[in-house]
């Protein structure tokens, strides 16, 4: 018997999946990606340093913040170059808007219609209007945060190596500061949404894997925790995730998959607050600690749930971000400046090589860069995080099917449809 899902719409990029089940046991389960590989760590090799933030940027629509952040701070460890406080909390304020408006866009336009038995957009928009005017306005708090301080919500381009080409007016940031009340509000609106609904009964113990840093809820730099089931721990170095996580190359399609030891491994949301739900800020502690879960939490549809809850702390974060840049911003000259005066050089003058790793909506997002003496990029690596969780997608659905295998093919695509998007990937990212 074979079931085949024909083109999983609402989310970027696009995909379709084919099951193969023998003696009604489930033998494989693909999910295809139908775009085209994109080639950009090719295109990046001979260009100057300074054009890899730009060009990784374009990777992604949704989530050009993270790519050209990630890209900024590894060429940054390769170059021995140290950011300014003042740019980190800039930074880190973009990030917090990225995470919000994928998160909302996500959570409400692209994954929650599919457990309200609404097939039409139109219809779920027409019957949740309230709902939706919240997550238009949280959407739109997020993205003109980014392009006050990146330049432009698509693709910033005032983030540079060293810090910031232009900085924002303090009295935009001071404005920004001063809708968090209402867009709080609106961002909680969404959650008691999230919260009422009924999600399918399912789980498979796997292993997590997100950045942890301190007492911080980390997004922006650290090291990698390793959550196993069973509840063992590593903490692998950022630098050193080439040597742990593999990337894998498969006939069936263009994007690669990923993983861990050699088995597949869960990021994302569900990861981030199975391994750091004790960071979370007030108000999304609080909402997290009404759920009762026991821990760590394996249903991976409830990834959309900590969706939910992240909106509400990176809401939180953002606000104390913007309060205290709205005041203490100071002007700066930004390293790549000075190094644009020097024809974008290698200031070691030494081949070189540097990591980072943040984390994206969808999980943690991998940059590595080589430099030859000159500052022209040798080999360039990405590891996005749908290609981190594709072996676990797959490993769930595996498992997910034959409770749902003999039902009717339109209810059992509906089914299906909703524990892919239940994971938000991005196929565009994937294939990179």
């Amino acid at each position: 018997m074979q079931i085949k899902v024909n083109h999983i719409g609402k989310m970027e990029g696009h995909s379709d999946f084919v099951a193969e089940i023998i003696k009604g046991k489930v033998s494989s389960a693909k999910v295809m990606t139908t775009e085209g590989a994109r080639l950009i760590e090719g295109i990046l090799v001979g260009r100057n340093f300074d054009e890899a933030p730009i060009i990784t940027a374009r990777i992604c629509g949704i989530c050009p913040v993270v790519h050209k952040i990630s890209s900024v701070k590894s060429l940054e460890n390769a170059l021995n170059i140290k950011p300014s406080e003042q740019t980190i909390k800039l930074r880190k304020a973009m990030l917090c808007a990225q995470l919000i408006h994928s998160h909302a866009l996500h959570l409400f336009f692209l994954s929650l219609p599919d457990f309200f038995d609404i097939t039409n957009d139109l219809q779920f928009i027409g019957q949740y209007k309230k709902e939706t005017e919240s997550a238009i306005r949280v959407r739109d708090w997020a993205l003109k945060t980014i392009e006050v301080i990146g330049g432009r919500a698509v693709h910033p381009i005032a983030c540079e190596v060293g810090g910031f080409k232009v900085l924002p007016e303090k009295s935009e940031l001071a404005e920004l500061a001063g809708r968090y009340q209402s867009v709080l509000k609106d961002a909680l609106v969404l959650v008691n949404m999230a919260l009422k609904i009924n999600l399918p009964r399912f789980s498979r113990p796997t292993t997590f894997v997100a950045l942890t840093q301190g007492d911080e809820y980390a997004y922006y730099g650290g090291d990698l925790k390793v959550l196993y089931p069973g509840g063992k721990t590593k903490t692998i170095k950022a630098k050193d995730f080439t040597k742990n996580i593999k990337e894998i190359e498969e006939p069936y399609r263009a994007a690669k998959s990923a993983k861990l030891d050699g088995k597949p491994f869960m990021v994302g949301a569900l990861a981030r607050i199975n391994i750091n739900h004790d960071k979370l800020n007030p108000l999304a502690a609080g909402i997290f600690k009404s759920l009762k879960w026991r821990l760590p939490q394996y249903n991976t549809f409830n990834n959309i749930i900590c969706q939910a809850v992240e909106i509400v702390h990176f809401t939180e974060e953002l606000d104390r971000l913007l309060e205290e840049l709205s005041t203490e911003l100071k002007p700066e000259a930004s390293r790549g400046q000075e190094l644009s005066l020097i024809a974008r050089a290698n200031p070691l003058s030494r081949v070189t090589a540097g990591v980072d790793a943040c984390e994206a909506p969808r999980g943690t997002l991998y940059h590595s860069y080589k430099l030859d003496k000159n500052g022209l990029i040798t080999d360039c690596q990405i590891i996005t995080p749908t290609v981190s969780f594709l072996k676990n997608l797959e490993a769930d659905i595996k498992q997910y099917l034959p409770g749902i295998k003999d039902m009717p093919e339109k209810k059992r695509a509906i089914r299906i449809r909703a524990l892919i998007r239940a994971y938000d990937p991005c196929i565009a990212c994937a294939t990179h």
